[in-house]
């Protein structure tokens, strides 16, 4: 085991040191948040590290991991009573890629597919993937591995999934993956939290006019407890998602684009009071979480200043926290929007990842490129 890690990293040290392969690179994405009204929490920073290795046009082994978060590590002895310690990616796989047409991985990787990216802009997301098969125990073991991809074969008719040969979890989605609209039916059966989940998710975009440009986003998720060792077993759990289609977790939001001018906004409702369905719901910042309400929304009016900013004024509310204008708005606020960067000033807590009141947040990524070569290794052979 330690022998084909170690073996592993003098791969990677000598490609990044001689630049053997090309299409070869390492990345960095720089997420900074800087609370300017908190000095106990002033900034967080969150860097994420990807390093790719191109093997052919189409194929390329890939290293990603969190890197202030914990993980495995390798440790080499020397001198006796000296030792080395050496971070170890929690991502890494195979990866076959023909345009948008075509994707398979193998390997430990993140699973995830949306038609909309809820999180991003929201805080949460129903509907779609978004999946962690990284490898915390690091044992290199292809048959604790996992198996994943898409194919779009006709069209924009899109189809894909991933299988786990750890624990057997079964991923799968279908529908239309067109640019302006998007329809997606979802299907998991994760046998590590022991959840058979079902969600649909759609998008639309319509533009009428220059001016006028529409979008509407949907989604609607299921769960029950379920634990399979083959996959005719699920069949038989469906009647348990049947029993609990009255009571589906839904969102719906939308925007109203008319230059220079837009509305946007999200509303969460959760029909289920007795708790029988278990789908999860991915959460980003406790500003924003649905977890225990029985509704949410957010609203946004926005403006575009010149190009890149633009600034919006929002409110916020929910079932579950007590209203600071009404019953019904417990945060507002306006925020500065430019190039990757953000400047929040709000009412209440704006920043659900840090401990505190953070009313005043300045928010800003960054993306670095070492190209180490630009082709890949059987451009260089052949």
């Amino acid at each position: 085991m330690k022998k084909s890690v170690l073996f592993l990293l003098i791969v990677i040290s000598f490609i990044t040191i001689f630049g053997a392969f090309s299409g070869t690179k390492f990345s960095m994405l720089g997420i900074y948040t800087m609370n300017l009204d908190d000095s106990r929490n002033f900034v967080d920073v969150f860097p994420i590290a990807y390093f790719d290795i191109g093997l052919t046009d189409n194929l390329s082994l890939r290293f990603n991991d969190y890197i202030t978060l914990s993980s495995s590590t390798m440790s080499i002895d020397y001198n006796e009573d000296e030792t080395l310690d050496f971070k170890l990616p929690r991502y890494y796989y195979l990866q076959y890629k023909v345009g948008y047409d075509a994707l398979l991985m193998f390997g430990k990787f993140k699973f995830k597919d949306y038609p909309y990216d809820m999180r991003r802009y929201y805080s949460f997301r129903i509907g779609g993937f978004r999946d962690d098969l990284g490898d915390s125990k690091y044992d290199l073991d292809p048959m604790k591995m996992a198996i994943g991809g898409y194919i779009k074969p006709i069209g924009d008719l899109k189809f894909g999934g991933a299988y786990s040969l750890e624990d057997k979890s079964i991923y799968a989605y279908l529908g239309l993956d067109e640019r302006y609209k998007k329809y997606m039916f979802y299907l998991s059966q994760d046998n590590k939290h022991d959840k058979l989940s079902v969600s649909l998710a759609g998008y639309n975009s319509i533009r009428w006019n220059r001016k006028l440009i529409t979008q509407l986003f949907y989604s609607a998720g299921y769960a029950v407890n379920s634990n399979v060792e083959k996959f005719s077993e699920i069949v038989s759990n469906f009647d348990k998602i049947i029993e609990i289609l009255p009571i589906p977790k839904v969102v719906v939001g939308g925007k109203v684009n008319y230059y220079p001018y837009y509305l946007k906004g999200i509303v969460y409702y959760n029909m289920d009071e007795n708790g029988d369905n278990q789908y999860y719901l991915d959460v980003d910042a406790a500003t924003n979480n649905p977890i225990g309400k029985t509704w949410l929304y957010e609203v946004r009016f926005g403006y575009y200043l010149p190009k890149p900013w633009k600034m919006e004024v929002f409110a916020q509310g929910n079932s579950l926290d007590e209203g600071i204008l009404t019953d019904y708005i417990v945060n507002y606020g306006v925020e500065l929007i430019g190039e990757n960067i953000s400047l929040k000033i709000a009412a209440e807590d704006i920043n659900g990842r840090a401990d505190g009141n953070q009313r005043i947040v300045l928010g800003f990524t960054t993306w670095t490129d070492f190209i180490i070569t630009e082709r890949s290794l059987m451009n260089i052979i052949f």
